[in-house]
């Protein structure tokens, strides 16, 4: 079996906020897998992230390029799904318990776009 490879997110959340110069209220830069398709967004997230969102942390994922870019935010404090301009909120606040729940694989909230949250918990921090 190969070695396992460092990823951004072994790094503890304390330490990605110091090295980010981030306060505790501002979202946490997250590597999660975003796919997107015609009216639906996919987001998969790790062990990490998760317990990032059941602490109550909002994680944010983006990329820019000159003159524009899109931002993704998984925030655990609203149930609001909302986009503006390039930027798209989803609110998980009703859905924690089920994204926590080993059972359920993840979590969709109906648009639009339809979002769909799952679980991508591999070896990587077992």
């Amino acid at each position: 079996m190969p070695a396992r490879q460092e990823r951004q997110h072994d790094v503890p959340t304390h330490e990605l906020r110091a090295a980010q110069n981030q306060d505790v209220h501002a979202p946490i830069l997250s590597p999660m897998k975003v796919r997107f398709t015609p009216g639906r967004v996919r987001a998969r997230i790790d062990d990490l992230e998760l317990a990032a969102l059941t602490r109550g942390e909002v994680l944010e994922t983006r990329v820019e390029w000159p003159g524009g870019g899109w931002t993704l935010q998984l925030d655990p404090h609203t149930d609001v799904l909302e986009g503006r301009a390039g930027s798209l909120r989803a609110g998980l606040l009703g859905q924690l318990s089920t994204l926590n729940d080993p059972a359920h694989e993840g979590v969709t909230l109906n648009g639009p776009p339809r979002v769909t949250v799952e679980k991508d918990f591999g070896p990587q921090h077992g």
